[in-house]
């Protein structure tokens, strides 16, 4: 009997554009019973809607199967290099080069909750939390994401985000960014990686909230994160799982793209 479908749930034919993608099963082993199909549903539904593992409906498969699939597939870098393939084909669909060229930088601060890991005080935020550093490209795709206790500043983020960028888009010249990432880190963007770094700042007469220049696309994707309860807060233990929540929900967000 087939199950009533969940907003969550991903369609076949969005399934079929990354099950190739998806680890096969281990030669030798026992054939595999679980349809992945609907472990990826099962994970994605934890995403959407920030429940605990063990509170998963009853007609989706066992949690500790969904558990275990999404482990594996975190320790073995599944999630970002999945990520990374759609990134190209998304920004293919939409006439552009496969392959970025300028980026944008920003990072967010949340609370944790009781039960999460290693944490940290944002003295500007005034939060004790974590601290999620994102680069997006021109089309708000997230490109690279990092994770770190809260009371890491932004410009001291930037150098391991922008490192770990580096080697994944080789095409990357420009990165926009704001006032946070300003002073040093511009000349060692430009010495280390031979990149530009342009910090976009807003002028002094203005007030109130204003729309800026290239910053919108990251302040976009960073408010597409609140859509995803899970990530609301920071409930994990570990920082890099917080990171593969990331992820996946860009992958989602372009698999519905690429398949609406």
């Amino acid at each position: 009997m087939r199950r009533r479908r969940y907003t969550s749930d991903l369609t076949r034919k969005q399934f079929k554009r990354i099950e190739a993608l998806l680890p096969a099963c281990k030669a030798g082993g026992r054939p595999r019973k679980v349809d992945l199909y609907e472990v990826i549903c099962a994970i994605l539904y934890v995403l959407q809607n920030g429940c605990t593992w063990r509170d998963l409906p009853h007609d989706l498969p066992a949690w500790q199967t969904v558990y275990g699939y999404f482990r594996r597939f975190q320790r073995e870098g599944i999630w970002e290099a999945v990520n990374r393939f759609l990134v190209r084909r998304t920004r293919k669909k939409a006439g552009r080069n496969p392959e970025p060229s300028a980026a944008i930088m920003d990072a967010q601060t949340v609370r944790c909750s009781p039960q999460a890991g290693p944490r940290g005080v944002d003295a500007g935020k005034r939060t004790n939390g974590r601290k999620r550093h994102l680069l997006v490209d021109t089309l708000g795709l997230l490109l690279v994401v990092w994770v770190t206790t809260g009371s890491v500043q932004d410009r001291d983020g930037g150098p391991t985000l922008l490192s770990y960028a580096r080697r994944r888009f080789r095409r990357l010249r420009l990165v926009w960014a704001d006032g946070g990432y300003a002073g040093k880190l511009v000349e060692w963007v430009t010495t280390r990686l031979g990149w530009t770094l342009e910090i976009v700042k807003r002028e002094p007469e203005q007030r109130g909230f204003v729309v800026l220049k290239r910053r919108w696309v990251v302040e976009r994707s960073l408010a597409w994160a609140t859509r995803c309860r899970r990530r609301t807060r920071d409930y994990e233990g570990l920082p890099n799982t917080t990171e593969a929540w990331f992820y996946l929900a860009n992958i989602r967000l372009m698999l519905r793209r690429l398949e609406p």
